[in-house]
């Protein structure tokens, strides 16, 4: 209590079970309680004045901050970030030794944010479709066909018609035999599906449609990746049944392919038009059971490229063989399975 214009400590015991405590806002360790009082002096106008002492002012010194704090190791703050540092920036994904890895769990491996690169990317690739399966040719030869025709429009003196329609029976490999030739060619697609042609905002597919086509289009201008814009049952969204109703949105549907086939190259999303948005020609596939029932103006030849697909019999037999060949089972077996159960894909095309 000597030292005027200081601190004084002034250890108390207190019982840690006194009720007292629980409101007491004073730290307590091992039952200690410590007070500590800043004493204020007057100057020589009678002011108060706050006076520190040479010891004190030595123990902040040595404390420091919490950035400089030691730990049991004698390591800093800094020194632990700088060990453990891992980008935490999801904007760019997580990159080691960028940004700490003090909040960045460990489990989830190197990239903070797992899914981040999925939601940023439209298009798909098909890495996941491991191993070798069949293709095919006829298949392969319409879309291979159809996609370089459309990059090649531009030198062609014929019109090419920017959509390749692929329509047949349900289950006959229409979505995923296109899968495999985007992988056989390194095509990266814009895939859409009957769901996304349908909104509660009248005109929002349309727009949807066009954003993802003039993204297709980016893909090609500036990664220079071969791209394409694929919708997968364009009937379920847009087609004509007995008992379903026509919407505003089915009809902008249907305007907005057929103003993309007639003028691939300007395609609008809301901006104001500019002579120098120009969009890349993007060929469109489709995939459907039942093209009758769409807009017939929308399938004229001018327009659209129509492909019935079904497969015959020594695509089945290729198709089965090549899914089986790891297995062992013999070419003989495969010929047997796709005869005892003629009713299959395709069984009626070859028993014709």
């Amino acid at each position: 209590m000597a030292c005027l214009g200081g601190f004084v400590s002034l250890p108390l015991r207190i019982p840690t079970t006194s009720p007292a405590l629980a409101s007491t806002p004073f730290h307590c360790r091992k039952n200690t309680v410590t007070l500590r009082f800043r004493i204020i002096n007057s100057n020589s106008n009678g002011d108060p004045q706050d006076q520190i002492t040479q010891s004190s002012k030595q123990q902040k010194s040595q404390s420091g901050s919490s950035w400089s704090a030691k730990n049991s190791e004698g390591k800093d703050y800094l020194y632990r970030l700088g060990q453990e540092a891992e980008n935490m920036n999801v904007s760019v994904g997580a990159r080691k030794g960028i940004i700490d890895d003090l909040f960045v769990g460990k489990f989830l491996g190197k990239d903070a944010d797992i899914v981040f690169a999925y939601r940023q990317k439209v298009t798909r690739s098909f890495e996941h479709l491991q191993g070798d399966y069949y293709i095919a040719p006829a298949f392969l030869d319409k879309i291979v066909v159809h996609i370089v025709k459309n990059y090649i429009a531009h030198l062609l003196d014929v019109r090419v018609p920017l959509i390749l329609g692929i329509w047949g029976g349900k289950g006959q490999g229409k979505s995923f035999q296109t899968e495999l030739v985007f992988r056989a060619m390194g095509i990266e697609p814009v895939i859409m599906s009957a769901g996304e042609l349908e909104s509660e905002r009248a005109g929002e597919p349309g727009k949807l449609i066009r954003e993802r086509y003039r993204t297709a289009s980016l893909v090609i201008k500036n990664q220079g990746k071969m791209s394409c814009l694929m919708i997968n049952d364009i009937d379920a969204g847009v087609g004509r049944f007995g008992n379903t109703q026509m919407t505003v949105n089915n009809q902008i549907v249907i305007g907005t392919l057929m103003n993309l086939a007639d003028d691939p190259t300007r395609v609008s999303v809301g901006q104001d038009w500019t002579e120098s948005d120009i969009t890349n020609r993007v060929p469109i596939i489709v995939t459907g059971n039942d093209f009758s029932t769409l807009y017939a103006p929308l399938i004229r030849d001018g327009r659209m490229d129509k492909f019935y697909w079904q497969p015959t019999r020594e695509d089945l037999i290729n198709i089965v063989d090549q899914m089986y060949k790891k297995d062992g089972i013999s070419r003989e077996n495969i010929l047997r399975i796709v005869d005892a159960f003629p009713n299959q894909v395709g069984g009626r095309n070859w028993r014709c």
